[in-house]
């Protein structure tokens, strides 16, 4: 009687090993594929604006800088600097 509960006992205990293992591998992969929502906060501009599709705050130009790359640049002229991610 003592080896079939044994068995039993076994039995479950893989169960919830394999469930948690499970479980771990989708959270994982949830946080890896989220990892800009859930692991790094978001650049905002100031005043806590977000900046526009290209990376660029209220009153910036996104502007091809030829070698540089494209940069965002103020309207009224001034520094240039690369886009927010």
């Amino acid at each position: 009687m003592k080896k079939n509960t044994q068995k039993k006992s076994n039995r479950k205990f893989y169960l919830w090993l394999i469930l948690a293992f499970v479980l771990g591998g989708v959270s994982g992969a949830i946080l890896y594929a989220n990892k800009n929502v859930f692991l790094a906060p978001k650049a905002l501009c100031s005043g806590e604006v977000e900046p526009d599709k290209n990376g660029c705050c209220p009153g910036e130009v996104y502007t091809d800088m030829a070698d540089l790359g494209y940069n965002c640049c103020p309207e009224g002229g001034g520094d240039c600097y690369p886009p927010l991610k």
